[in-house]
């Protein structure tokens, strides 16, 4: 009889395992986002976030509420005033850009990949 209630328990902490394990991060999505221009830091840029759903309520695209954003990653390519890109982006808490002046802080993210650009309405 405890041969089997330690099978039994055996057997569901191997499921218990298999199902923690399978288990996978979802992909972070493409955010759409316009650069505006660089921020109070050297070397900071701060994006526009472009949501097609967003009303004028506040809203979320992903973990990042929609609006706003500095980063310090932005590829030198893409730093030209009014370039649109599409980013996969996450949230930094460890650190973002020094302001001596009173300004508005953004939240500071850091770009995993850039998706895609729209480059062409710069060129114009």
């Amino acid at each position: 009889m405890k041969s089997i209630l330690y099978i039994g328990f055996l057997y569901l902490c191997l499921s218990v395992l298999l199902v923690s394990c399978s288990d996978s991060d979802p992909e972070p999505s493409c955010i759409q986002a316009e650069v505006i221009g660089p921020d109070c830091e050297s070397g900071w840029y701060i994006l526009k976030l472009e949501n097609e759903a967003t009303d004028r309520r506040r809203s979320y695209v992903g973990q990042l509420q929609s609006g706003y954003v500095t980063t310090d990653n932005l590829p030198v390519k893409y730093r030209k005033t009014g370039t649109k890109i599409g980013a996969e982006m996450e949230i930094i808490g460890a650190y973002g850009p020094r302001c001596v002046t009173v300004t508005v802080m953004y939240t500071a993210v850091n770009i995993k990949q850039v998706c895609e650009s729209n480059r062409a309405a710069t060129q114009g």
